[in-house]
């Protein structure tokens, strides 16, 4: 045989090799190692955050962020300029958001790491039979080779992209798709460093003398949504109308106690996002409140809250849905 003729076969078995090493990735067991890799793996690196509403983009940020697993990271908005100066910092035991505009802190207790990672493990298998996993193949992202992910419903929508590095496992770049099949989020890294060096004190946080801070509820146990029930003294108002591949939790129901104010929890996921109602009993109305991602307002004696991964148009659409 020629040389030419040697190459073409070894070309040719090695494509073949390249497609049986490819056909036999598991994409649950990607996704499972991304999870497992935020809490064992540092880094630092800029992310573009963009949001889109109906396919349009509607903002984008750039994210300067710093991790040092297991449980410490800092983001910082740097770009445009009206955003920037947004930040996010944990060291593993309290999380911050702070807001320079308004001058906001708002403060939560976190679960140790190891009990974030077990949870989020634990919701993967919830949901992985009730999902389609398809592993697509690899592309280049920030200069790293990944793995490339895709999430359907059990009827065929996209509900979430993944591509996922190949040697660290952490997830450089997803995007998330709305009920219609269109890209609603996009986040990517453009500069990946997995050797950072950290400054002392970054990973901690004190307001400024200015700020409002506010606290927010720690979540508690999760139980069933009857159990729950009897907890609060009343039945939970469930929306009638829910945006394709969402379900309730019904098991995972948590009651909140916020200075004596008791409520209901409820956590609703398509297997890729999740979005969360809060209720509780009031006595008299109060005016709306609209934040970014968030809604709250009084109706037929309850105060709702309405917060998570929704368009501002589906949003709208499961509040109109929640008649007590």
């Amino acid at each position: 045989m020629s040389r030419i003729g040697r190459l073409a076969v070894t070309s040719a078995l090695v494509a073949g090799c390249v497609a049986v090493a490819v056909a036999q990735q598991d994409p649950l067991a990607i996704l499972r190692a991304s999870i497992k890799a935020r809490s064992t793996v540092s880094y630092s690196g800029l992310r573009t955050v963009v949001i889109f509403e109906n396919g349009v983009k509607l903002a984008g940020v750039q994210q300067q962020i710093q991790c040092q697993a297991p449980g410490n990271i800092r983001i910082v908005v740097i770009a445009p300029e009206s955003e920037a100066g947004k930040l996010c910092v944990s060291d593993g035991r309290h999380y911050w958001e702070w807001y320079p505009d308004s001058r906001r802190a708002v403060k939560s207790e976190l679960p140790p790491p190891e009990v974030i990672t077990r949870r989020r493990l634990e919701e993967l298998e919830r949901i992985a039979d009730e999902m389609k996993l398809q592993y697509v193949g690899t592309e280049d992202v920030a200069g790293r080779v990944t793995h490339v992910v895709k999430v359907y419903t059990r009827n065929g929508v996209p509900l979430k992209k993944a591509w996922v590095d190949s040697g660290k496992w952490l997830t450089l770049k997803t995007q998330r798709f709305d009920s219609h099949g269109r890209v609603k989020s996009s986040a990517y890294f453009t500069r990946i460093n997995y050797d950072p060096h950290f400054e002392a004190g970054i990973f901690e946080f004190t307001p400024p003398e200015d700020a409002t801070i506010v606290h927010a509820p720690t979540s508690g146990e999760s139980m069933p949504l009857d159990e729950a029930e009897r907890r609060v003294g009343f039945e939970a108002v469930l929306p009638e109308y829910l945006p394709a591949g969402y379900h309730l939790q019904r098991d995972q129901v948590h009651v909140l106690n916020t200075n004596g104010n008791v409520s209901l929890w409820l956590s609703f996921t398509n297997g890729a996002d999740t979005f969360s109602l809060f209720q509780r009993r009031v006595q008299g109305a109060a005016d709306d409140v609209v934040r970014e991602h968030s809604i709250t307002w009084d109706e037929g004696g309850f105060r709702f809250t309405l917060m998570g991964a929704l368009s501002s148009a589906e949003m709208e659409r499961v509040r109109q849905s929640i008649t007590p």
